[in-house]
């Protein structure tokens, strides 16, 4: 959204209204009469967030050169009507704090690290900061400045991206990427301002969901608050082109893998975005150090990959995406069911019921039900083809993808967005159930709708006749059960 102003949002709309209303697996399932959507593409809003960046140049120029050794002197003051001067280059920087956080000796760096100056005085009364440019380059207005190592003094949300959130809740978006996360303070800024909108959006008592927030770590700062950071968050997204300059870049690489190493032991979807595949944006295929980097993010764990440039202003967008696919599918193809579950993080429910995981409740029974179905699924002499559950608010679907199943988890859901918001997690498909009782129901009988979820998967084609699978579902107990809600567990072969 860095691009779009909230005084317009029709482009933005025009988009999501096109991904609502494409066809997909669902529109051939859909029964006459039925409102079943067509399909259950989830959309991710990415937001602008706070950033810093250079102002209008010396004597209103489009570009500045910067000479290596020369003196750069940056200013919160207004510079467009200085003149140019060749002894040195006067820039306005849109940070009122600059030389409360830059230290003598620290870098500078000016469009996505492509100019770097070093540090050699501070003016704190006029705000200024005088540098030396390390290498020589063209600046123009309004390019990203960053600040590697240091703390900034900046919002979590800006005015526009709490526009740009309500915006969000009000079409029923899935995912919000929030953009420059730094802490934990961040991500429950951003999750109160969603919550407001959520709330002034109530329809007959009925509230939209809030999207899922994926936290976007783009800093050193994000790194190393990366726990509690995650404990806050729905997801995570590994944004390597900012974390690139704000970190030397031959630590990005270990930073990556630590983060969906967090990710995967406490079930919560990771995606690594940014110059995946970035010759693809001028070449009709990737290089082979490409296909070895994404390969590599699917075996390390990641649940998804991101493509940017590459399909926003590339010259080969469709085959971007193609080469990105075929090399997931080899990557998944070879991914080993114990290598996948080797970073599972055991819990222990000693204590009750219900056990913290990075500050979510989880089910000690539902969990235990999860891994016991993903373990059978693994089991080779079985040849189980997938796992199916039917799942009211997703919480089943989820518990079995912390498990890192080897075989497809088909998730047959009773809301759309529920559905949708299960697109992010690995392995599982997400499908509407078309009953009209849910598992809740008083009188809702287990037998009809496991019989309708695997007749939908047969129409599907997500299930054959003579495949085994494993199915698990939960339903709450009748007057006459010793239980509640139970949670129960089958490996049946499909007839």
């Amino acid at each position: 959204f860095s691009h779009v102003h909230p005084s317009d949002y029709s482009e933005p709309l025009e988009k999501l209204r096109l991904v609502r209303g494409a066809s997909g697996m669902h529109h051939a399932l859909g029964r006459s009469g039925g409102a079943v959507p067509p399909n259950l593409r989830a959309v991710l809003v990415d937001t602008k967030g706070p950033e810093i960046r250079t102002g209008k140049l010396q004597g209103g120029v489009d570009v500045a050169e910067i000479v290596d050794g020369s003196v750069v002197a940056l200013t919160f003051d207004d510079v467009v009507d200085d003149k140019v001067e060749e002894t040195g280059v006067r820039l306005h920087v849109d940070y009122p704090s600059l030389a409360a956080t830059v230290q003598v000796g620290g870098l500078v760096l000016l469009d996505d690290g492509l100019i770097a100056l070093e540090v050699t005085g501070i003016d704190h009364a006029s705000k200024s900061v005088a540098t030396v440019a390390r290498n020589s380059g063209p600046i123009k207005a309004r390019k990203g400045v960053n600040l590697p190592g240091a703390v900034l003094d900046l919002p979590a949300l800006t005015d526009k991206d709490k526009a740009d959130l309500k915006w969000a809740v009000q079409e029923g978006a899935d995912y919000v990427a929030a953009s420059f996360i730094r802490s934990a303070a961040n991500v429950r800024s951003c999750i109160a301002h969603l919550e407001r909108c959520c709330d002034e959006h109530e329809v007959n008592g009925i509230r939209p969901l809030r999207p899922l927030v994926i936290s976007k770590i783009e800093s050193e700062e994000g790194v190393d608050n990366f726990d509690e950071i995650l404990e806050e968050s729905d997801g995570i997204m590994v944004a390597r082109g900012d974390l690139g300059v704000e970190i030397p870049f031959e630590k990005v690489f270990a930073a990556q893998k630590l983060m969906v190493s967090k990710c995967n032991e406490v079930g919560k979807p990771v995606i690594v975005a940014t110059q995946m595949l970035d010759s693809m944006m001028r070449q009709p295929r990737p290089t082979r150090a490409e296909v070895t980097d994404v390969g590599t993010a699917v075996l390390d764990g990641a649940d998804s990959v991101m493509l940017s440039g590459e399909t926003a202003a590339g010259k080969y967008p469709i085959a971007s995406i193609s080469a990105m696919q075929s090399v997931l599918s080899e990557a998944d193809s070879i991914q080993d069911a114990k290598n996948r579950q080797r970073n599972r993080k055991a819990l222990n429910f000693g204590s009750g019921p219900t056990q913290s995981l990075m500050g979510e409740n989880v089910d000690c029974e539902l969990d235990a039900v999860a891994a016991s179905a993903v373990s059978t699924a693994a089991q080779g002499d079985l040849a189980i083809q997938c796992i199916v559950c039917i799942t009211m608010t997703g919480s089943v679907p989820r518990a079995i993808a912390r498990h890192q199943p080897n075989v497809p988890v088909i998730a047959f859901c009773y809301d759309p967005q529920v559905a949708r918001r299960l697109q992010l997690h690995r392995s599982i498909t997400p499908v509407m159930l078309q009953a009209a009782t849910n598992p809740f129901q008083e009188g809702a009988r287990m037998g009809l709708l496991r019989t309708e979820a695997i007749r939908t998967a047969k129409e599907a084609g997500l299930v054959a006749s003579g495949d085994r699978i494993v199915f698990i579902d939960r339903n709450r107990g009748k007057a006459t059960d010793s239980f509640n809600v139970g949670t129960n567990m089958k490996v049946f072969t499909v007839g």
